[in-house]
């Protein structure tokens, strides 16, 4: 219609030569609505099919991105102008809104007089473009207003340029690391950690939670990292070298939407050709949701274990430790009612969950202390349901506890 330099819409520089009275109902209503072909139209048919062809590949829109403000107003018009318009049709109505509120430096209001009024052009040459969408991404998911905090701005160009410089040690020492198709608990552990972490950083981008996929794709798979290294380190095993390229490439695609800048480095870095952001979502097995309650059940047990020993009279040298493979009565009255629970809300707990399980040690358990223990409990395992699935209500342990440690 408009072409190119025409701001006063000239006929003239209209790639159809097209004029502004031309466009009737008519003309309207067969772009838009799918309606009858004009039959007094100075529009060629040819340039009315092209505008409607165009118009039905672009709609509906998948998604519209704009601020919170506008949600009792502009947002909510605009699904009443689509609703009315293609009232037959609501296959064109919006997909999705995304909104999000004001940007806080450092939790305060952007203002010169305060010194933290940041352009996008000097925040990117102070901190680099990777850091600055790093923080930014970090900045929060919600409605609330997002918080870009230079803190984590300086952190991330920090932890960037470690992970960098690890990558590269590791690689350069690969003939010092394990290979071959055994693997041992601890490798299986970070293994099963990368694909969790894949499946979860993925969902939370699609769902355009930023901040939780930062969580997933960088923080936790450091974590996970960190846990194998110093278990490898403390026991004298080295790193299997399969286990350690598996994670190196996961988490290099998997920070890549938010520092692509890095990744690419590193992608060139491991070898791989052709460009880290055309590569594919990196592959990962299902989550073994056993082995997950085993490897937390070891890192909860040693923080346990560090925390006793800081409070351990000074000369103790030995301690007793208490495994077992069975709870008491009591958690197992618990464990039995919350599977009833779960079953009867057709594999989920119901909305009033707690309400239930109020009545139930009132009605069930006399001492008040017991009754307290009992609530604690159901809620950590309600949680630990949703983490590693219903396994988690079995009355026995699926594990040997010795084992493990």
């Amino acid at each position: 219609l408009q072409g190119v330099d025409n701001l006063n819409g000239d006929a003239d520089k209209s790639p159809s030569k097209i004029k502004s009275e031309d466009l009737t109902d008519e003309v309207f209503n067969y772009i838009y609505r799918n309606g009858l072909l004009p039959e007094n139209t100075n529009i060629p048919a040819e340039a009315l099919d092209k505008m409607r062809s165009e118009f039905r590949y672009w709609y509906p829109m998948d998604l519209r991105v704009s601020a919170k403000d506008l949600i009792p107003n502009h947002l909510t018009m605009a699904l009443y102008n689509h609703a009315a318009i293609w009232d037959d049709e609501p296959t064109l109505w919006p997909k999705g809104y995304y909104t999000n509120g004001h940007v806080l430096v450092d939790a305060e209001k952007m203002s010169k007089s305060k010194g933290n009024f940041l352009m996008m052009d000097e925040t990117v040459k102070k901190y680099s473009a990777d850091a600055t969408r790093f923080a930014c991404a970090d900045a929060g998911d919600s409605l609330d207003d997002a918080n870009f905090s230079r803190e984590t701005a300086d952190t991330a160009i920090v932890s960037l340029v470690n992970e960098e410089t690890w990558i590269k040690e590791t690689l350069e020492a690969v003939g010092g690391l394990r290979t071959g198709d055994e693997l041992n608990f601890m490798d299986n552990v970070l293994v099963n950690e990368t694909n969790r972490l894949i499946k979860a950083t993925e969902d939370s981008f699609a769902a355009m939670q930023f901040r939780e996929g930062l969580q997933k794709g960088w923080f936790e798979m450091m974590i996970a990292r960190n846990e194998y290294r110093s278990w490898c380190s403390d026991g004298g095993v080295p790193m299997h070298e399969a286990v350690v390229r598996k994670w190196i490439e996961a988490v290099i695609i998997l920070i890549c939407p938010i520092c692509p800048h890095w990744s690419e480095k590193m992608w060139k870095l491991v070898g791989k050709e052709g460009l880290a952001v055309k590569a594919s979502w990196p592959t990962a097995d299902e989550e073994d949701k056993l082995l997950t309650r085993q490897a937390k059940f070891l890192r909860d047990t040693l923080k346990n274990f560090r925390a006793s020993a800081g409070k351990a009279k000074k000369g103790w040298k030995n301690c007793s430790v208490l495994i077992s493979d069975t709870y008491p009565q009591w958690k197992i009255d618990v464990l039995t009612w919350m599977q009833g629970e779960y079953e009867a809300g057709g594999s989920a707990f119901p909305a009033d969950f707690m309400k239930k399980l109020k009545t139930w040690t009132g009605a069930n358990l006399d001492d008040k202390k017991l009754i307290k223990f009992a609530m604690q409990f159901a809620s950590f395992v309600k949680k630990e349901v949703e983490d590693v699935g219903t396994q988690a209500m079995d009355t026995t342990l699926p594990f040997d506890q010795k084992e493990i440690l």
